[in-house]
């Protein structure tokens, strides 16, 4: 009995992320998937709906996160399209990569600063309020 060669398409996956030890496997198949998606027509748009069943994933904060830490580790990064849009994904072999990855960086550290100032002004208030300090603006 001759069996017909599989004419099923697969996708080409780095041995870097194979053997990244680092990255939790949930990590490791949503860079798959998103890879596999970049051919579309209008590239890598996908929405967190869309990620979260096709990777069976409940929680968004999983989802975001995984991106989060993908986005840390160089393998993808991303362009904010608008609000109720997709983002759009990029990868490392494109050109645009680096400038987009560093201006993300640039906005997570801008964010960043913001919720450290907002986390402290919300402890000082707290201290505050337990002590019964009065507070004087001069």
């Amino acid at each position: 009995m001759n069996k017909k060669p599989s004419l099923e398409p697969f996708q080409k996956v780095e041995h870097s992320l194979l053997d990244n030890e680092v990255l939790t496997p949930t990590e490791k198949m949503l860079y798959i998937l998103l890879r596999r998606l970049r051919t579309a027509i209008r590239g890598c748009t996908p929405s967190h709906a869309y990620l979260k069943r096709k990777l069976k994933i409940k929680d968004k904060r999983t989802l975001v996160r995984a991106l989060d830490r993908l986005q840390l580790f160089g393998y993808i990064t991303w362009k904010n399209r608008g609000k109720n849009l997709t983002n759009k994904y990029y990868f490392r072999d494109n050109k645009d990569f680096q400038y987009i990855l560093q201006d993300n960086l640039r906005l997570r550290r801008i964010m960043s600063q913001k919720q450290k100032n907002i986390h402290n002004q919300k402890l000082r208030d707290n201290f505050v309020n337990k002590r019964g300090i009065k507070v004087i603006n001069s």
